[in-house]
């Protein structure tokens, strides 16, 4: 059941917006300690958990989206190497 929910397109929609969601928030949080003109520890820990949320967002919607294509294209799971094919 899982592996057929992964093989649609909704956890690339999801992540998708949840990549979106994340690099809004960091917008918002760097529009914050643009105003103020000072970077507190707060600042900056905020800037680093949504930066780094947006960039496993953004590494999941790109999984996400390579599991789906291979699905679609009913490619095989193996991976082939050149040495193989010699």
């Amino acid at each position: 059941m899982f592996t057929g929910f992964l093989n649609t397109r909704l956890p690339s929609i999801l992540s998708a917006l949840a990549f979106v969601a994340c690099s809004l928030m960091f917008c918002d949080v760097l529009a914050d300690a643009r105003d103020s003109l000072q970077l507190t520890p707060l600042l900056i820990r905020n800037l680093t958990i949504w930066g780094s949320l947006a960039l496993l967002c953004m590494l999941a919607f790109c999984l996400c989206l390579a599991r789906v294509t291979r699905y679609r294209r009913s490619l095989p799971d193996k991976e082939i190497s050149f040495r193989e094919l010699r």
